[in-house]
Protein backbone atom coordinates (compact mmCIF):
# COMPACT_ATOMS: atom_id res chain seq x y z
CA UNK A 1 0.00 0.00 0.00
CA UNK A 2 1.22 3.49 -1.12
CA UNK A 3 1.28 6.62 1.43
CA UNK A 4 0.14 9.45 1.36
CA UNK A 5 3.53 11.12 0.10
CA UNK A 6 4.26 8.71 -2.35
CA UNK A 7 0.79 9.07 -4.20
CA UNK A 8 1.35 12.79 -4.12
CA UNK A 9 5.19 13.21 -4.67
CA UNK A 10 5.23 16.39 -2.50
CA UNK A 11 2.43 17.59 -4.83
CA UNK A 12 0.83 18.78 -1.67
CA UNK A 13 3.42 21.07 -0.83
CA UNK A 14 3.83 22.89 -3.98
CA UNK A 15 0.30 23.64 -4.47
CA UNK A 16 0.26 24.98 -1.02
CA UNK A 17 3.22 27.24 -1.72
CA UNK A 18 1.67 28.10 -4.82
CA UNK A 19 -1.32 29.26 -3.45
CA UNK A 20 0.24 30.84 -0.53
CA UNK A 21 2.74 32.44 -2.59
CA UNK A 22 0.42 33.91 -4.90
CA UNK A 23 -2.68 34.24 -2.10
CA UNK A 24 -5.44 33.80 -5.22
CA UNK A 25 -5.39 32.13 -8.63
CA UNK A 26 -8.12 30.38 -11.16
CA UNK A 27 -8.72 27.03 -10.69
CA UNK A 28 -8.06 25.85 -14.16
CA UNK A 29 -4.51 27.76 -13.81
CA UNK A 30 -3.12 25.60 -10.92
CA UNK A 31 -4.11 22.70 -12.99
CA UNK A 32 -2.22 23.59 -16.10
CA UNK A 33 0.78 23.89 -13.79
CA UNK A 34 0.07 19.98 -12.84
CA UNK A 35 -0.71 18.40 -16.40
CA UNK A 36 0.72 14.82 -15.60
CA UNK A 37 -1.90 14.25 -13.02
CA UNK A 38 -4.72 15.93 -13.51
CA UNK A 39 -7.09 13.86 -11.39
CA UNK A 40 -4.70 13.27 -8.14
CA UNK A 41 -4.45 17.41 -7.88
CA UNK A 42 -8.07 17.82 -8.31
CA UNK A 43 -7.94 14.98 -5.34
CA UNK A 44 -5.59 16.76 -3.69
CA UNK A 45 -7.39 20.23 -3.54
CA UNK A 46 -10.14 18.80 -2.38
CA UNK A 47 -8.92 16.99 0.60
CA UNK A 48 -6.92 20.65 1.57
CA UNK A 49 -10.46 22.48 1.26
CA UNK A 50 -12.05 19.90 3.60
CA UNK A 51 -8.63 20.31 6.01
CA UNK A 52 -9.50 24.01 5.51
CA UNK A 53 -5.91 24.85 4.19
CA UNK A 54 -7.30 26.50 1.23
CA UNK A 55 -9.99 28.14 0.27
CA UNK A 56 -12.41 27.53 -3.12
CA UNK A 57 -14.73 30.35 -3.84
CA UNK A 58 -16.77 28.59 -6.53
CA UNK A 59 -18.83 31.75 -7.73
CA UNK A 60 -15.29 33.01 -8.80
CA UNK A 61 -13.96 30.28 -9.77
CA UNK A 62 -10.43 30.91 -7.56
CA UNK A 63 -8.57 29.10 -5.58
CA UNK A 64 -7.37 30.97 -2.28
CA UNK A 65 -5.28 30.66 0.88
CA UNK A 66 -8.38 32.77 2.59
CA UNK A 67 -11.75 34.15 2.26
CA UNK A 68 -10.31 37.14 2.54
CA UNK A 69 -8.55 36.83 -0.79
CA UNK A 70 -11.23 35.69 -2.68
CA UNK A 71 -13.01 38.78 -1.87
CA UNK A 72 -10.03 41.05 -2.69
CA UNK A 73 -8.65 39.25 -5.38
CA UNK A 74 -5.56 40.86 -7.43
CA UNK A 75 -6.13 40.18 -10.84
CA UNK A 76 -2.74 41.54 -12.04
CA UNK A 77 -1.32 38.83 -10.59
CA UNK A 78 -3.87 36.70 -12.17
CA UNK A 79 -3.06 37.95 -15.34
CA UNK A 80 0.17 37.85 -14.94
CA UNK A 81 0.29 33.81 -13.76
CA UNK A 82 -1.75 33.56 -17.30
CA UNK A 83 2.02 35.05 -19.35
CA UNK A 84 3.70 32.81 -16.95
CA UNK A 85 2.28 29.52 -18.02
CA UNK A 86 2.63 30.58 -21.37
CA UNK A 87 6.49 30.00 -20.20
CA UNK A 88 5.59 26.82 -18.41
CA UNK A 89 7.86 24.18 -20.01
CA UNK A 90 11.35 26.47 -19.37
CA UNK A 91 10.57 27.73 -16.22
CA UNK A 92 12.99 26.86 -13.75
CA UNK A 93 11.81 28.84 -10.40
CA UNK A 94 8.86 31.35 -10.06
CA UNK A 95 7.90 33.79 -7.35
CA UNK A 96 5.90 37.32 -6.44
CA UNK A 97 6.96 40.46 -7.01
CA UNK A 98 6.52 44.33 -5.57
CA UNK A 99 4.57 46.61 -7.22
CA UNK A 100 4.46 47.03 -9.52
CA UNK A 101 5.91 43.28 -10.52
CA UNK A 102 3.51 40.65 -9.93
CA UNK A 103 6.14 38.03 -10.46
CA UNK A 104 9.29 36.90 -11.37
CA UNK A 105 10.32 33.75 -12.95
CA UNK A 106 13.59 32.26 -14.76
CA UNK A 107 13.39 30.62 -17.54
CA UNK A 108 16.07 29.57 -20.66
CA UNK A 109 18.43 31.17 -18.71
CA UNK A 110 17.25 34.14 -18.34
CA UNK A 111 15.12 36.50 -15.44
CA UNK A 112 11.94 37.91 -16.36
CA UNK A 113 9.36 40.34 -14.90
CA UNK A 114 5.85 40.83 -15.45
CA UNK A 115 4.35 43.68 -14.55
CA UNK A 116 1.00 44.71 -14.46
CA UNK A 117 -0.13 48.40 -15.66
CA UNK A 118 -3.66 49.95 -15.12
CA UNK A 119 -5.12 52.01 -16.56
CA UNK A 120 -3.95 55.84 -15.18
CA UNK A 121 -0.82 54.11 -13.45
CA UNK A 122 1.06 54.90 -16.56
CA UNK A 123 3.23 57.56 -14.92
CA UNK A 124 3.49 55.85 -11.43
CA UNK A 125 4.48 52.55 -13.27
CA UNK A 126 7.31 55.04 -15.75
CA UNK A 127 8.23 56.64 -12.29
CA UNK A 128 8.92 53.43 -10.49
CA UNK A 129 10.86 51.45 -13.22
CA UNK A 130 13.00 54.76 -13.42
CA UNK A 131 14.07 54.40 -9.95
CA UNK A 132 14.98 50.56 -10.03
CA UNK A 133 18.14 49.34 -11.15
CA UNK A 134 18.44 48.07 -14.50
CA UNK A 135 19.32 44.75 -14.27
CA UNK A 136 19.46 41.87 -17.10
CA UNK A 137 15.90 41.25 -16.58
CA UNK A 138 13.37 40.79 -19.49
CA UNK A 139 10.08 42.55 -18.62
CA UNK A 140 6.56 41.59 -20.04
CA UNK A 141 4.06 44.30 -18.80
CA UNK A 142 0.76 43.60 -19.39
CA UNK A 143 -1.63 46.40 -20.00
CA UNK A 144 -5.48 46.74 -20.23
CA UNK A 145 -5.33 48.78 -23.60
CA UNK A 146 -2.75 48.30 -26.53
CA UNK A 147 -2.97 52.83 -26.36
CA UNK A 148 -1.34 52.65 -22.86
CA UNK A 149 2.41 51.30 -24.12
CA UNK A 150 2.26 55.24 -26.09
CA UNK A 151 2.05 56.46 -22.06
CA UNK A 152 5.28 54.13 -21.08
CA UNK A 153 8.89 54.70 -21.29
CA UNK A 154 9.96 51.44 -19.36
CA UNK A 155 13.82 50.37 -20.05
CA UNK A 156 14.26 46.67 -21.07
CA UNK A 157 10.62 45.79 -21.82
CA UNK A 158 10.75 42.47 -23.83
CA UNK A 159 6.72 43.05 -25.10
CA UNK A 160 3.47 44.05 -23.93
CA UNK A 161 0.74 41.69 -23.46
CA UNK A 162 -3.27 41.98 -23.12
CA UNK A 163 -4.88 38.97 -21.56
CA UNK A 164 -8.28 38.22 -22.13
CA UNK A 165 -10.62 37.00 -19.56
CA UNK A 166 -10.41 33.01 -20.95
CA UNK A 167 -6.45 33.64 -20.41
CA UNK A 168 -5.04 34.06 -24.16
CA UNK A 169 -2.17 36.02 -24.01
CA UNK A 170 -0.97 38.49 -26.86
CA UNK A 171 2.00 39.88 -26.79
CA UNK A 172 3.73 43.11 -29.06
CA UNK A 173 5.81 45.68 -29.33
CA UNK A 174 5.35 49.16 -29.43
CA UNK A 175 5.87 50.74 -33.23
CA UNK A 176 8.91 52.00 -33.92
CA UNK A 177 10.90 49.38 -31.47
CA UNK A 178 12.88 46.29 -33.26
Amino acid sequence: MKTRDQIYNREGERLLRLITTYHALRFDQVLQLFPKNEDSIKSLITSLIKQGRIYHDKESGLLCDSPQSADSPDYGTIAAFWVLLDFKKAIIYHTCGEFPIKLNFFANDEMYEVAYVSTGQEALVNHVFENMKEEDTRRLLILESESQSDKLTVDGVLAYCLVSPDGTVSYYQKKGVS
